[in-house]
């Protein structure tokens, strides 16, 4: 096994070691851990040319110390990330529910969660959304009594909220609307209203 020195650019390796049972791929591969050149992109110089995968060592007449040169171009390092991933689990809680498509919630403001939860449910439906969102404070004049007016604007300002906040929404405007509009959702027994 001849011992040779490979120049590659202003670099010089002494001593790499040929094995020549072993096919000239196997040479270019150790040339690659060497210098980060792949194997396809390596041209080494030998005496009569250019270093072939299927050449036959014999033919070559290697000596030890012979030098040989090597031309290519190494493949770039990849670096790592500036910014590694950020997984939901790391953010905190309020940016979870946002990165999740959540909405944050309504707080119970006294017997209102069956309210908050047909709230939320409606919030859901994306036409509903739409129609409140494109709802104007001036269509007073189309026929529609003034608290129904008043609580579809307390409905789309509250799915507004819903969507910008990240915590919970406290939906006072719509609860008092909802009462003036239907006045059995201000029914009260021992002081404290009855279930919504």
């Amino acid at each position: 096994m001849p011992t040779v020195c490979i120049k590659w650019q202003k670099q010089v390796f002494p001593g790499i070691e040929i094995d020549t049972s072993q096919p000239p791929m196997v040479f270019k591969t150790q040339l690659y851990t060497l210098t980060g050149v792949p194997p396809e992109r390596q041209k080494i110089m030998v005496k009569g040319g250019i270093l072939k995968d299927d050449t036959d060592w014999s033919t070559l007449g290697l000596k030890d110390g012979q030098k040989l040169m090597m031309i290519g171009t190494a493949d770039e390092i990849v670096k790592a990330p500036e910014k590694g991933p950020v997984f939901v689990e790391d953010l905190p809680e309020e940016e979870q529910a946002a990165a999740l498509g959540h909405s944050a919630g309504l707080y119970n403001l006294g017997n209102t969660c069956y309210m908050n939860s047909t709230l939320q449910c409606l919030h859901s439906v994306p036409e509903l959304k739409s129609a409140l969102l494109s709802y104007s404070d001036n269509v007073r004049g189309n026929g529609v009594d003034q608290a129904s007016h008043s609580l579809t604007v307390a409905t789309r300002n509250t799915f507004g909220e819903l969507d910008q906040s990240v915590r919970p929404v406290a939906p006072l405007h719509f609860l008092q609307m909802l009462r003036k509009k239907y006045p059995q959702f201000a029914q009260q027994q021992n002081n404290v209203y009855m279930q919504q």
